[in-house]
């Protein structure tokens, strides 16, 4: 999990979750893998600042303009310096696409104000001095892909660069890790001093004469005042405040909440009317994340996703609860539960948590509850990199591969021996994964949909949203309104993503996936079509087959196909878990002359047609073109099936249209999507009769 932006001088209460789910009290999770990151201990500093940072030269790429500013900052912070964004360029249609990076000291020096009274005197000194380093950075697209370039880099620098017991120092750099600041609010709330709160973190740290703190007693002090100022009571009901307002104004805003004993609020949910909406259409897979709580007022905050048909993330609600307990998330999800009237997901994605677990299997028994893997990598390196030194990495290339197996049978088998390879036999923490094993590794977890939100694009999607609601410290009404202005921006799936779609390889199947799949599915079915034009395919005795690269000589995955139903089932799996066929399939499909693939393989889920504009939250829309479509390619095969599709329509509809109308509809006519002009070609009684009479 990646952290908050937060700028230089802000001060911000909200933390991720530190506590390991072993359990043990002293046992925290330290998060970041390469970056320098505010969650990190002063020895992980350390050890990141002696990486090797090459100087930023002109033509070097990046993903985004953070990636740049966080390269530079780097190289920044190894050199004795500081940097700043110093000013960008936008426009409506290319958005900001310049930026300048600076040298802290860059710029002209500013003459200081006089003061009034001639006996005040100020020391300060400005720190710029009109230094010239700096780096230009410019967006473009390479191969359909945003890339932004370091168009023009400088380096020199007219004043002395500073030594690592100095640049520490510079505002830039001096962070507040996590746990220091839940650590330092609790302290403070016991009565220690600053000065007491830095001579404990200090010798925490190694004593006196071990590192120093990344921070100094001024951020310490400016960290209280801050949390100081938060009136926790009167600001929590404030937020209740603010969600019986929002009812009130008709919107279609739903919220719950729970007081203790002594009527204090004790947690609260809520969900927007886009949100509910967009659950009915793509509410079979969804991500709860616990990973956040704010300090200052005590809350844990948990966000529940999802992902709609052009891979979007959307928001379906969010809770803030007091305690971190099995009790207070059984609560929350039973709220969840009642906002999507009582429809229960398919799947529901979470992190590693022994309370979560047992809640989900109480309030959410029909669902698969899995445990993304993302988050489980992302502790490896602070259960086992200090522990296993050099052959850390060897561990995670080990881990890997096991979490691609096919069989519970090898998963096993392997399991036991990478444990005793790495001499883990006694660590809690592998005994902790294994145990939970049914949760997250592939060969127990594979034949079940996830909407491929278990992808590290999906999980920075997450973390735009997070960055979005916990930009800055701030009262929990404004909290509240800024959820419901990012949600509202999340949520805006129903308006069409107009991409060009380009066919790479003129196969049909290819050709006919493009009309129905929305651009961002049709690219992952493009990227599998590609690779199967590279599989072999080896037919066995049972008339299964082995498809692998053409270049290997074994492995591969093994293909079954069953004409009558016109099943096609891959040992990858990839299909239960995506939606989309893979390379293997789709090769053997080739290989039986298909040149339109079953409707079956083309999932509702990732069609143009189920935007939430079209659907307006009616799932009968979804039902009925899959049914017209599926009709129409059955009948179509004979005429005997054609004759008979007719003659039951007919009827069908006559029946319809002499049935009674004084009920009140269950359909909203204003809002009823249009049916899609394919379904219209299957509804439409003259078309269909002209289709009949062609096959006289």
């Amino acid at each position: 999990m990646t952290t908050t932006l937060k700028s230089t001088n802000s001060i911000n209460c909200w933390i991720r979750r530190q506590q390991c789910p072993c359990g043990e009290r002293k046992c925290y999770v330290r998060f970041g893998d390469d970056k320098v990151d505010e969650s990190m201990s002063i020895l992980d500093q350390s050890v990141a600042q002696n990486v090797d940072i090459s100087c930023p030269y002109v033509g070097q790429t990046f993903e985004t303009d953070d990636d740049a500013f966080e390269y530079y900052s780097k190289f920044a912070r190894k050199n004795g310096f500081a940097i700043r964004r110093e000013s960008s360029r936008s426009n409506l249609d290319r958005g900001v696409y310049s930026r300048v990076l600076v040298c802290h000291r860059y710029g002209p020096e500013r003459v200081r104000r006089k003061l009034g009274k001639p006996d005040r005197k100020r020391d300060r000194k400005t720190s710029v001095c009109r230094c010239e380093a700096r780096m230009y950075i410019l967006k473009k697209f390479v191969g359909g892909a945003i890339r932004w370039y370091v168009k023009q880099f400088h380096n020199d620098h007219n004043h002395e660069l500073l030594g690592d017991d100095q640049v520490r120092l510079l505002p830039a750099y001096r962070k507040i890790p996590d746990v220091d600041r839940e650590r330092i609010l609790l302290l403070y709330k016991a009565g220690c001093s600053v000065r007491h709160i830095m001579k404990l973190l200090q010798l925490d740290k190694g004593g006196e004469e071990g590192p120093q703190l990344p921070f100094i007693e001024r951020d310490v002090r400016n960290f209280v005042q801050s949390c100081k100022k938060v009136d926790r009571e009167n600001d929590v009901s404030g937020l209740l405040n603010a969600c019986k307002a929002e009812k009130e104004r008709g919107a279609e805003f739903v919220y719950d909440f729970q007081m203790d004993d002594s009527g204090k609020l004790e947690n609260v949910a809520w969900s927007f009317g886009s949100s509910t909406c967009a659950y009915k259409m793509f509410g079979d897979v969804v991500a709860f994340d616990v990973m956040y709580r704010e300090i200052s007022y005590d809350r844990l905050l948990g966000v529940w996703f999802g992902i709609d048909n052009n891979g979007r993330t959307i928001f379906f609600g969010c809770v803030l609860l007091r305690e971190e307990t099995a009790q207070s998330f059984t609560w929350a999800l039973q709220a969840f539960l009642r906002f999507m009237q009582g429809r229960c997901p398919q799947t529901i994605l979470t992190d590693l948590d022994s309370g979560l677990n047992d809640s989900i299997a109480s309030v959410f028994p029909t669902s698969k509850h899995v445990i993304n893997t993302w988050h489980i990598k992302s502790k490896l390196p602070s259960w086992f990199s200090y522990l296993l030194g050099s052959r850390y990495e060897e561990f995670v290339n080990e881990f890997d591969r096991l979490c691609s197996l096919e069989t519970k049978r090898d998963f096993e088998c392997q399991w036991d021996l990478m444990v005793a390879r790495f001499g883990l036999s006694s660590n809690k923490h592998i005994s902790l994964l294994f145990s939970h094993r049914a949760s997250w590794a592939l060969p127990y977890i594979g034949g079940y949909f996830f909407a491929r939100m278990t992808t590290e694009e999906y999980m920075k999607s997450i973390d735009a949203f997070l960055k979005g609601i916990l930009s800055a410290q701030t009262c929990m009404e404004g909290f509240f309104e800024q959820v419901g202005v990012v949600a509202n921006q999340r949520n805006q799936t129903g308006q069409e993503v107009f991409e060009d779609i380009h066919v790479k390889t003129s196969m049909p199947i290819e050709e006919h996936a493009s009309n129905i799949l929305t651009p961002y599915a049709f690219n992952l079915l493009q990227q599998e079509v590609v690779l199967s034009m590279q599989c072999a395919a080896f037919e066995t005795a049972n008339g299964s087959y082995v498809v692998r690269h053409h270049k290997k000589m074994d492995g591969g995955c093994l293909v079954s196909w069953i004409p009558k139903d016109e099943r096609i089932c891959c040992s990858c799996k990839r299909f239960e878990v995506s939606g989309i066929l893979c390379s293997h399939a789709l090769r053997v499909l080739a290989l039986k002359n298909y040149f339109y693939l079953p409707e079956k393989y083309l999932p509702v889920r990732w069609r143009r047609e189920s935007s939430l504009v079209q659907s307006s939250c009616n799932e009968w829309s979804l039902t009925f073109q899959s049914l017209a479509s599926t009709l129409f390619a059955e009948s179509s095969i004979s005429k005997e099936r054609i004759d008979y599709v007719h003659k039951e329509f007919t009827r069908i509809l006559e029946h319809v249209r002499n049935m009674a109308t004084n009920d009140v509809s269950v359909l909203n006519l204003e809002t009823s999507p249009p049916i899609d002009d394919r379904m219209n070609d299957v509804a439409n009684e003259n078309d269909f009769n002209s289709a009949w009479n062609s096959l006289q």
